[in-house]
């Protein structure tokens, strides 16, 4: 089922109207025809519809408003910035398994710099995380965090939220049985390809931030992303003490 984003609340047993780009492209490019049933997104809310072609421009005929099951604990990904498009890979999947938003982290071991360029990284980061939400059926597209340090994410998230740290020196908790009561936010935090450095681990201590292994196995930073994003989301799907 093809799904696309709107930007006006549909009414159920009204047309809906689809952006001009993804017009262009349902009817040209996948060659879409009246009556296909398609789904669209709009402030976290989902709708199910039929196609109509009207003067060659594509609508939706809201059919049915589609429930959600309430979750009320959000799921943030602060990756430490990696090599060439290693941050966008990581971006694109972990939109599909679930997370609610996206911090880069400008990390002490960090490669690559985005410092002086992320104003126009960021729109394509944002690009790349509605094209995926797009893909997975999401309600509504990651949102996209500006560029921090682990100094400064420390400061933004506050106590009162999770820091769920996933570090190759950490044997003690597996990530399946991480804790995740009573946070309103969690913001799982992946290092780049050099790892943490001393002075990064001491402050997330200090911070009271939950360390975690994933294994036995050292990850690349993009699967690490990746598959934290998933783990942790369907943790909080299914209640902090479920089964994965």
């Amino acid at each position: 089922m093809r799904h696309f984003f709107v930007d006006e609340k549909p009414v159920v047993g009204e047309r809906a109207i689809l952006r001009e780009e993804d017009r262009d492209h349902l009817l040209r490019v996948l060659r879409a025809k009246e009556g296909d049933v398609l789904q669209i997104a709009w402030n976290e809310s989902l709708f199910r519809g039929t196609l109509e072609i009207i003067g060659g421009e594509a609508f939706v005929r809201v059919e049915e408003a589609v429930e959600e099951k309430a979750v009320s604990t959000e799921l943030f990904l602060a990756q430490g910035v990696g090599k060439n498009q290693k941050t966008e890979t990581v971006l694109k999947h972990a939109t599909e398994c679930g997370i609610d938003g996206f911090i880069p982290l400008q990390m002490d071991r960090s490669v690559s710099n985005l410092t002086k360029k992320y104003d126009g990284k960021k729109a394509r980061f944002e690009k790349i995380a509605e094209e995926a939400a797009k893909q997975s059926n999401r309600r509504r597209v990651p949102l996209v965090g500006d560029l921090l340090t682990v100094d400064g994410l420390i400061a933004a998230a506050g106590p009162e939220n999770l820091l769920l740290v996933c570090y190759e020196g950490e044997a003690a908790v597996e990530i399946e049985d991480a804790s995740l009561d009573s946070a309103k936010k969690i913001y799982v935090i992946i290092g780049p390809e050099g790892g943490f450095s001393d002075r990064e681990v001491a402050l997330l201590h200090n911070a009271k931030a939950q360390f975690i292994t994933m294994g036995e196995r050292i990850l690349r930073t993009e699967t690490a992303g990746i598959v934290a994003s998933y783990v942790i989301k369907r943790k909080i799907e299914r209640g902090p003490h479920a089964a994965i």
